[in-house]
Order: structure tokens, then sequence, then C-alpha cells
């Protein structure tokens, strides 16, 4: 008698009960979250990564902003199974994740104002976005080209706060005292805003 051929026609089916327990996955819970507010803080550019900074003076030519987008949790919540969550992610045991969020809201347009008189064509309360470039990793993108790069998508409400950095890409004429409000436009109508502290640049 082939003792492994019957080990093997008895244990199989064992094996395949194990294979098929460890690759069923759970359904996804699909929340819903909306951008609530924004926090600013000036930064300092003139080392080698921007810091925030409480200092009353900063380099103009190193001067930033940070802005974070907290975003919250909508209440509403309901269990989505996928229908082809079986054969597709049973094949690979490749689970999708257990909670995904998705916004009721996105960014339309993020706007820079001087609540000084900027340079001679900016006066106090004139925009002045143009003179902003993102910071992103290690190269700069305009405010538009990073609102149309956001992934709204993701995985993890503990880390769903929205970080970036707003620098200066041209300095102001004088060194004096500044400072800046920033909007944030969302599809739903609503402005975000946040107001600089007052910091001289030099």
């Amino acid at each position: 008698m082939n003792y492994k051929k019957v080990f093997l026609i008895i244990t199989f089916p064992i094996l395949a009960n194990l294979i098929i327990g460890c690759c069923e996955c759970v359904g996804t819970f699909i929340f819903n979250y909306t951008n609530c507010s924004i926090s600013l803080e000036n930064l300092d550019n003139s080392g080698q990564e921007p810091v925030e900074s409480s200092s009353n003076t900063i380099l103009k030519a190193a001067f930033g902003l940070r802005v974070e987008v907290e975003r919250k949790k909508d209440i509403c919540a309901k269990d989505f199974k996928p229908l082809f969550i079986y054969s597709t992610y049973a094949t690979s045991c490749d689970c999708p994740p257990e909670e995904t969020y998705q916004p009721l809201d996105s960014i339309v347009s993020i706007k820079i104002v001087t609540l000084r008189d900027f340079d001679s064509a900016h006066l106090g309360n004139d925009p002045v976005s143009e003179y902003f470039s993102i910071l992103r990793s290690t190269e700069f993108v305009s405010i538009d080209e990073f609102i149309l790069s956001q992934q709204y998508e993701f995985y993890d409400i503990s880390n769903s706060t929205l970080s970036f950095d707003l620098m200066l890409m041209t300095p102001p004429e004088k060194h004096a005292e500044y400072q800046f409000e920033v909007l944030i436009e969302l599809s739903d109508g609503r402005v975000l805003s946040k107001i600089s502290d007052l910091v001289e640049l030099i």
C-alpha cells in the first residue's frame, strides 16, 4: 500500500479547510468623515527641513506656514461586504482593510491672504496665494497641483489629519511684521480659516 498517497488523501480536506479558514475576510466597514477645522503654525526653513517656530522673527527667505486639517468621523456607518471579496481576496489571503473612511466633502481651493501690506502690489487683505508653493517631500508643487493630487480615502482615523507646508517663494520687499490668513474652501460650501501669529520677516 502507498502510505504516502493515503496520508495525502486523509490530510488534504483538513489542509484545505485550514487554508479557506485563514483566507476568510471580514466585511469592510465604510465610514464617512468630515473636514472640520484647521490649525496654523509659522515655519522656519533655514535649517535642513521646515520646523514650527514660535520666534517673533524669521528670515523672510525661509518663512512658511504649516497647515493641519482636522477630520472627524461621521456617526453614520454601514457594514459593507464587496461582492467578490471571497473570490478575489480569499485566493491570495490578502484581505482588504477592515475600515475605510470616505469624505463627505473635499478641498476645492486654498487661499492665503496677507493681513498687512506685503508689497506695492499686495496691500492688507489682498490674496498672495501665488507667492506660496507647497513643499511635498523634496519638491515644490503648486497649490492647484496639490489639491488635484490628494487621496481622500484612508483606512485609519487616528492618522487622518491632513498636514502640508505652504512655503513663501517670493519674500516681501521690506523687513516688517506680517500676518496671514489661510482659507480652505470645501465642496459643501464651508470655508475653514485660521490666522497666523504675527511675525517679523527679516
